[in-house]
């Protein structure tokens, strides 16, 4: 069986931590940090994730700016005119 215990007030770990070690048959206990985020509610290790790619990102990788409105452009035109 696996437990899965949300802790709001992480000082509490250590204590829950010794409690169920205790318990017969308990294999492991690990903890996951709760991943941190922005006023916005956006993961910071989506920010992470996304500077990473920016970095790799080469010259023929990207577009122009006129390139992308002009794609976006075409592309408001198609959705509007299916209607």
């Amino acid at each position: 069986m696996i437990v899965n215990i949300e802790l709001e007030n992480s000082e509490d770990f250590v204590f829950i931590k010794q409690l169920l070690e205790r318990i017969k048959g308990v294999k492991s206990v690990s903890v996951q940090s709760e991943n941190e985020v922005y006023e916005d509610g956006t993961p910071k290790w989506l920010i992470d994730k996304l500077a990473d790619y920016a970095d790799r990102l080469e010259e023929k990788d990207m577009i122009s700016e006129e390139e992308f409105f002009s794609n976006a452009r075409k592309k408001a035109c198609e959705l509007y005119s299916r209607k």
